[in-house]
C-alpha cells in the first residue's frame, strides 16, 4: 500500500518519502565489493562469569555475533557444562575449546560454524527433506519464437496448479524436474508477448525439446484502452496492492546465481538453492534466507583480486521487489520527478497488460532512471518492471557504485539494468524473477587499455509454500550478504539433485567446464 507520506521523523529530521528517494542509490551501492571478508575466527566475544551448558553457550555466542552454529545433535553432548570466566575471548579460542572437549572438527561455511565428526565432510544441517532423485524426471528444452525461431529468454516454465517451475536462460534453454511417483501430466510455458502453451508430458522427448510459442494477438477493443492516463493507472495499481498480493507470509524456494566476468572471461560463478521467508506486505520484518545447497566456482589471479566479490547481491534482489519496496517512480510524492507515457499493451501469462514508460526528468539530481512498468489490465496488479540507469548520466553514479578501489585504478560505470516480474496462481500475484546486470570499465592509471567487468545476479522462484510459513530459527538463517558456502564447487549438474535451477547460457556453461578442470588440476597439485 503506497500513499503520500506526511509524517515527520523528529529523530532524523526527514520525511519518510525522502528516505525512499535513495532506492536507486542503494541498488548502485550493491555493485562490486573490493575489500576482503573478515575472518570470523578473529571476532571478539564478551562472556560473563557463569556456568552454561554447551547448548546455551552456543546460543549466547549466536546472540553476541553474526554467526550461527550448525550440527547434528547426536555428535555433541549439549548438556556438557562449561565454566566461563568474565572477560573478552576470541571466537576462535572458544570454538577450539569446544572442539577439543567434544572431539569434533569444525569449518566456517558462510556465516555458519559447522561441527562434524573427524573423517567426515563438513556440511550444513538442513531441515528440509530432499526428494528421492530416482523418482525425478528431468526434461530439457529450448523455447523459440514461432515467428523467426529466435530464442526466447527468461520465459517461465511451470507445472499448472502449482508454483513449481523455473525460467529459461539467455539462449531460451531450460531444464525442469517433474516429481514422482505421480508426476504431472502437463507443463505450461509463457513469455511476455506470446500465448501460453501447455504441453502434455507424454509429448516431451528425453533429449532436448524445441518448443515454439506463437505471438499473442491483442483484441482491438483493448488497444483502444491504451489511451488511459498512465499516472491514473499507476495510482489504481497502488491502491489494489492489498487485493492483488498476499498479506500473509510465504516460504519461497529460489535458485540464485551471481557471476563476475572480466572482459569475456568468467572469473567467478556462485550459485545456491535457498528458501526465503517473505513476510506479509504489512509486516515491518525483513526477509530471511535458509541455504539448501550452494557452491562457488573461482578462476582468479592476482590481478583479479580487487573485484572478486559482489556486495549484498541478494539484498539488492529483495529490494527490487517493487511491490514490497516501492521505488521512487511508484511514489506519489515523487511523480513530478518523472515523465510517464503509455507505450503498449502486451500479453503476460495470457493476460493483457499495460506497458507504461517512465523517464526521470533532466532537472532532477543525476543519475537518472528510466524503464517500463507492467500493469495487468483486468486486476490492475503490477506484473513487473524493467529499470535502467540512463547511459547519459550513469557517470554521475561512479562514487556510489564503487565503494572501495585502489588509488591507481580508474573506474567508469557503463550500464546498469534491473528486471523484476510477478506470476499469478489464479488468485494472488507473487514474485517470480529478479535480475540485475551491471557493467564497468576498469583502467589502471598511465595505461592505455583497460578491462570491462560485468556483474550479474539472477534469482528465479522455483516453488511457493503458503502454509506452515513459520520464521526460520536463528540456527537456520543465512546472512543475505554472503549466502554461498566457502567450499569450491564444480561443473557436474548432478550436484543440484532434485532442485530446479536456471541452466547456464552457452558462454557460462563453457566457463564452468573450464573452471572445473582448472580447479581439479589445482587440487591435484
Amino acid at each position: 500500500m503506497v500513499a503520500p507520506d506526511h509524517e515527520y521523523n523528529h529523530l532524523t529530521g526527514h520525511r519518510p518519502y525522502l528516505q525512499r528517494r535513495f532506492f536507486f542509490l542503494f541498488l548502485l551501492f550493491s555493485g562490486i565489493y573490493c575489500s576482503s571478508q573478515s575472518d570470523p575466527g578473529k571476532l571478539q566475544v564478551s562472556l560473563p562469569d557463569t556456568i552454561l551448558t554447551l547448548e546455551k553457550s552456543l546460543l549466547l555466542l549466536e546472540e553476541e555475533t553474526s554467526l550461527y552454529f550448525s550440527y547434528n545433535p547426536e555428535i555433541l553432548d549439549l548438556e556438557d557444562e562449561y565454566s566461563w570466566l568474565e572477560g573478552i575471548y576470541s571466537l576462535e579460542d572458544i570454538i577450539r575449546t569446544i572442539k577439543k572437549r567434544q572431539e569434533v572438527e569444525y569449518a566456517v561455511i558462510g556465516n555458519q560454524v559447522v561441527f562434524y565428526l573427524p573423517g567426515e565432510e563438513p556440511g550444513l544441517v538442513l531441515p528440509v527433506e530432499e526428494r528421492d532423485p530416482e523418482n525425478i524426471r528431468k526434461f530439457t528444452g529450448q523455447i523459440l519464437s514461432g515467428l523467426d525461431r529466435s530464442p526466447l529468454e527468461f520465459a517461465t516454465i511451470w507445472i499448472p496448479a502449482t508454483w513449481e517451475g523455473t525460467i529459461s536462460n539467455a539462449n531460451g534453454i531450460f531444464m525442469i524436474n517433474l516429481p514422482g511417483p505421480d508426476p504431472p501430466d502437463t507443463i505450461a510455458i509463457s513469455c511476455m508477448g506470446y500465448s501460453t502453451r501447455k504441453i502434455p508430458v507424454d509429448d516431451l522427448y528425453d533429449s532436448i525439446n524445441q518448443i515454439l510459442l506463437n505471438p499473442a494477438i491483442i483484441p482491438i477493443q483493448e488497444v483502444v484502452i491504451r489511451r488511459s492516463e498512465p499516472l491514473h493507472l499507476i495510482r489504481q495499481a497502488l491502491g489494489k496492492i492489498p487485493e492483488n498480493y498476499s498479506g500473509d507470509p510465504v516460504i519461497q524456494t529460489a535458485f540464485y546465481r551471481e557471476s563476475i566476468q572480466k572482459n569475456n572471461r568468467y572469473i567467478m560463478v556462485s550459485e545456491a538453492v535457498i528458501e526465503i521467508y517473505k513476510p506479509g506486505l504489512s509486516s515491518l520484518s525483513s526477509e530471511q534466507v535458509r541455504l539448501l545447497k550452494g557452491r562457488k566456482n573461482l578462476d582468479i589471479n592476482k590481478t583479479d583480486t580487487i573485484m572478486v566479490k559482489l556486495k549484498a547481491g541478494l539484498r539488492t534482489s529483495f529490494l527490487l521487489d517493487i511491490v514490497r519496496h516501492p521505488p521512487e517512480f511508484l511514489n506519489p510524492e515523487l511523480f513530478d520527478h518523472f515523465n510517464y507515457k503509455m507505450a503498449d499493451i502486451v500479453t503476460v501469462q495470457d493476460r493483457s497488460t499495460y506497458a507504461i514508460e517512465f523517464k526521470q526528468k533532466s532537472y532532477t539530481d543525476p543519475p537518472h532512471f528510466q524503464g517500463r512498468i507492467y500493469i495487468d489490465l483486468e486486476t490492475m496488479a503490477f506484473r513487473g518492471a524493467e529499470i535502467e540507469v540512463d547511459p547519459q548520466t550513469i557517470s554521475k553514479a561512479t562514487s556510489s557504485m564503487v565503494l572501495k578501489k585502489p588509488r591507481n585504478l580508474k573506474v567508469r560505470p557503463l550500464s546498469a539494468d534491473y528486471q523484476v516480474s510477478y506470476k499469478s496462481d489464479g488468485e494472488r500475484f507473487y514474485l517470480t524473477m529478479i535480475r540485475a546486470d551491471v557493467r564497468f570499465r576498469f583502467r589502471e592509471k598511465r595505461k592505455i587499455f583497460g578491462n570491462e567487468i560485468r556483474t550479474l545476479s539472477e534469482m528465479a522462484i522455483t516453488n511457493l509454500q503458503t502454509d506452515q510459513t513459520d520464521r526460520f530459527s536463528m540456527r537456520e538463517r543465512t546472512n543475505t550478504g554472503d549466502i554461498f558456502t566457502d567450499l569450491l564447487g564444480g561443473y557436474d549438474q548432478k550436484f543440484w539433485g532434485p532442485y530446479n535451477i536456471i541452466i547456464p547460457d552457452e558462454s557460462m556453461d563453457e566457463a564452468l567446464k573450464r573452471i572445473s578442470i582448472l580447479m581439479e588440476k589445482t587440487n591435484g597439485n
